[in-house]
């Protein structure tokens, strides 16, 4: 079978992905069955049943899990069946959080996974690091556009299509912005209540590459309830320390850098420009 196939070229993963009906599945309702069902299959999310089976003919699929193996083979506190089932039931979500856990090792942190602050149960938060002398506390999220958005597609987009201060909404809209949405629904639904009676400052991660360009701007003051924000996709990122945050100049210089893209990539991006530069046009160009 081609999902069997595909997933045995990849050692560490398969040592991890249980083989249950759900590695089967190619694509779910990431709107929680209120896609229409004629537009199911424009619409729905691959599974990683479905990247896998369309691997072959997809680079970005098969870059996605060629990077997801490296880490595994980098990182075995993740090789384990706990995580393999974290993702099978959603490979994108999870493969962010092995992707934010190998940024902060490369930036010299041993960080603890799955904290549970002050020892409570309850709620956990993904990692707590300590980049400068005291414990600072990230969650990870990886936000989809709203469905609105996903069905507007086969409409025309309007004047202001992409207002970054409001995402892309329908024409008339007067709802708060996607960004909005996803910072307040992740700070009031987890962050809160995981930290509760405690001081921990709190940095928000998100990977907005499946809601480019969507959450473009960063929604209303949070300051008070997290430290910063930081949004990263394709090695560029963005940190927004909140305002009125404690965090030292150390520690923003910390989270300025951690997604964005390794000292290698930077070297290359440098080079390349470099050569851009020194390329001299074609004649086509110069006709042009």
């Amino acid at each position: 079978m081609v999902i069997l196939q595909s997933l045995a070229c990849y050692p560490a993963l398969s040592r991890i992905i249980p083989q249950k009906p759900l590695l089967y599945r190619v694509a779910f309702d990431q709107y929680n069955g209120k896609i229409p069902p004629e537009r199911f299959e424009e619409i729905a999310e691959f599974s990683l049943g479905g990247i896998l089976l369309y691997s072959g003919e997809d680079e970005e699929f098969r870059d996605r899990l060629q990077r997801v193996e490296n880490w595994l083979n980098l990182y075995p506190e993740y090789v384990n069946a706990g995580f393999g089932n974290k993702l099978l039931s959603n490979f994108l979500n999870h493969s962010s959080e092995l992707e934010v856990y190998d940024a902060l090792k490369r930036a010299g942190c041993s960080p603890e996974r799955d904290v549970a602050p002050g020892g409570k149960t309850g709620k956990n938060l993904d990692f707590k690091v300590r980049p400068d002398g005291r414990d600072i506390l990230i969650e990870v999220t990886t936000p989809r556009m709203r469905l609105e958005t996903e069905l507007m597609y086969s409409d025309t987009p309007h004047a202001g299509f992409f207002d970054p201060s409001r995402g892309i909404e329908r024409e008339g809209y007067a709802g708060p912005s996607r960004a909005q949405v996803v910072v307040e629904s992740k700070v009031i639904n987890q962050i809160l209540e995981a930290t509760s009676g405690t001081d921990y400052p709190v940095i928000l991660i998100i990977n907005y590459v499946y809601a480019y360009p969507e959450i473009m701007g960063f929604g209303e003051d949070v300051s008070g309830r997290i430290s910063g924000i930081i949004h990263y996709r394709n090695g560029t990122s963005e940190f927004r320390p909140a305002p009125g945050c404690d965090l030292s100049e150390k520690e923003k210089r910390f989270f300025a850098r951690l997604m964005g893209p390794t000292r290698a990539e930077w070297l290359q991006q440098i080079l390349s420009g470099k050569n851009e530069e020194r390329r001299q046009p074609t004649d086509q160009e110069i006709l042009q």
